[in-house]
């Protein structure tokens, strides 16, 4: 919240700060504001986020504190529609970059927000964030960044195209909340990860749980060993339709579904009420996914529990994972601090590289069955979406 009184006076800012801290709202309030009531110059704000869910979530947002004020607000699901009686436009950058190369006018633009900016300013959105900026051409544009995690190289890069922008630090920048109770679990292999799983099952937990994995086809195994258990059980990654996600999504907030297995499509800036427990089946190989992990739950003050599980492969990854856990004023094991630091270099270079795993899946055949199927879905999958 301390970003409102900058924006109101029309600054442009970088904020870091903790995830389910409210940045949603620390934009949403001061942008409204100074919007002050509708009008027919076309679209006057912009916000870009790096997944449809996101987008979907702020969207809700700023319906809500719009309340009672007749602001047009568009989320971009479709790019057909017409769009200059809009206000706001709410979109992922490629929907975005649609419309832009179809002619939409964003010259009168006042304030352009990126959200989960280290996502959008990383190499795979850059060139469209390149043109969405160019896009907004007027020159009083306000640019705005927002995220849990934020990098030296991201400010910089943000410095390049940003007016003398105010950096606000809220808490420790790239750490985990307080409210948020970390746990270290060593499985030896991946058999151990479901035997810990299982264990933790049946000692009871509360609903909902999410469980974060490193890839889609991990996903699909770890559904597979779970869904006939009466479990209420579901998983959402990036093979799933947008509808499906958003049916998906949808459950898990109402409680229909119990545990939910994600990769990190949804580690970023989901807000789901009432998470008391993530678990990371797959242990994070670089800390800003940990971040974002674990910061799904212990949101807004609320206490929340991270339990994650890791094998003898990824003590390599380990130390970066212990080292923020320590910054976050949890207690460690003396003997995982001693745990051999490797050079930048070589840890960036993990960074980029999964584990090579074994299945999670050990029933022949349905491993087999869910290879199968995740063929066919390559198979199906159209070129350009």
């Amino acid at each position: 919240m301390q970003a409102i009184p900058t924006l109101i006076s029309r600054r442009e800012v970088i904020v870091a700060a903790p995830t389910g801290s409210g940045k949603t709202a620390s934009y949403t309030i001061p942008l409204l504001h100074n919007l002050k009531k509708p009008s027919k110059s076309g679209i006057r704000a912009v916000i870009v986020l790096p997944t449809n869910e996101l987008s979907s979530q702020v969207h809700n947002e700023f319906l809500k504190l719009s309340s009672g004020k007749p602001f047009k607000i568009c989320l971009l699901q479709k790019t057909d529609i017409k769009l200059t009686h809009f206000d706001i436009l709410i979109s992922t950058p490629k929907r975005l970059i649609h419309v832009i190369q179809n002619g939409l006018n964003l010259s009168s633009v006042e304030s352009l927000i990126l959200d989960e900016c280290d996502t959008l300013l990383s190499e795979g959105f850059l060139p469209q964030i390149d043109e969405i900026v160019s896009a907004c051409a007027n020159t009083n544009l306000l640019v705005s960044l927002f995220s849990a995690t934020i990098s030296p190289g991201v400010e910089d890069l943000a410095k390049s195209f940003m007016k003398d922008p105010v950096r606000i630090v809220i808490g420790e920048k790239n750490t985990v909340v307080e409210e948020v109770d970390q746990k270290l679990i060593y499985t030896m292999n991946e058999e151990g990860k479901l035997v810990a799983l299982r264990r933790k099952i049946r000692e009871g937990v509360k609903p909902p749980v999410l469980i974060f994995v490193q890839s889609k086809v991990r996903a699909e195994e770890l559904f597979r060993e779970f869904v006939y258990e009466n479990l209420n059980v579901d998983i959402i990654t990036g093979d799933r339709t947008t509808a499906q996600r958003e049916r998906t999504t949808q459950q898990f907030r109402e409680g229909k579904i119990w545990f939910l297995i994600a990769t990190n499509l949804m580690a970023r800036g989901m807000d789901f009420k009432g998470v008391h427990l993530v678990i990371n089946f797959d242990l994070p190989t670089n800390p800003t996914d940990y971040i974002h992990r674990v910061g799904r739950t212990g949101r807004m003050g609320k206490r929340g529990t991270a339990e994650t599980y890791y094998t003898d492969d990824d003590i390599p990854y380990l130390r970066q994972i212990v080292n923020l856990i320590k910054a976050s004023g949890k207690e460690v094991p003396a003997w995982l601090l001693n745990i051999r630091k490797l050079p930048k270099r070589d840890m960036k270079r993990l960074s980029k590289l999964p584990v090579q795993r074994d299945h999670v899946l050990h029933d022949p055949k349905l491993l087999a069955q869910n290879e199968s199927e995740h063929s066919q879905k390559e198979k199906n999958k159209p070129k350009h979406k």
